[in-house]
């Protein structure tokens, strides 16, 4: 009883560092400091202003990010949870 209270407090892992800087610092950073450096410029990109142009620019990055996040962190974690959903339908845990 108590080995498979170990087992699954080591699964147990809220956050990971590499994943919440990928997936929420890197885009907040780049969005504010985007905001910061670009607010007063009076460049335009495709019609609108370049600060618009990059906030917009980043709803998509972000989701890049997020992606990558979910990729290179947090997708080993969701694939040992379905493997061990087979095994409980299989009858084996």
């Amino acid at each position: 009883m108590d080995t498979e209270n170990r087992g699954r407090e080591q699964n147990v892992g809220y956050f990971k560092l590499g994943s919440v800087m990928v997936g929420l610092v890197i885009p907040f950073v780049a969005v504010v400091g985007g905001v910061a450096f670009l607010g007063r410029s009076e460049i335009m990109v495709a019609g609108m202003p370049i600060v618009y142009f990059w906030v917009f620019l980043w709803f998509v990055l972000t989701s890049v990010c997020l992606a990558a996040s979910w990729y290179f962190f947090d997708r080993k974690d969701f694939e040992d949870e379905e493997e061990t959903e087979e095994r409980r339908g299989e009858g084996e845990v």
